[in-house]
């Protein structure tokens, strides 16, 4: 699978499932808020690993949609 159509899997995804774009959008957001814990310092730096399965799950929802 090339990255191309992997973009425009998701790209389709999202258009047909605004919720799925709405979760990308909640877990990037997650994601960063926990990088910037980890580099200041604070409580934040526990959502990192949620992040990252949270990515996952995103990319898992969306290749389920592709099939």
């Amino acid at each position: 699978m090339s990255r191309v159509s992997t973009w425009y899997d998701y790209r389709a995804v999202w258009a047909a499932y605004p919720w799925v774009l709405a979760y990308a959008v909640v877990v990037f957001v997650v994601l960063v808020l926990s990088v910037i814990g980890t580099i200041v310092g604070g409580p934040l730096v526990v959502l990192f690993i949620p992040a990252l399965a949270g990515i996952y799950l995103h990319h898992m929802l969306v290749m389920k949609r592709t099939d």
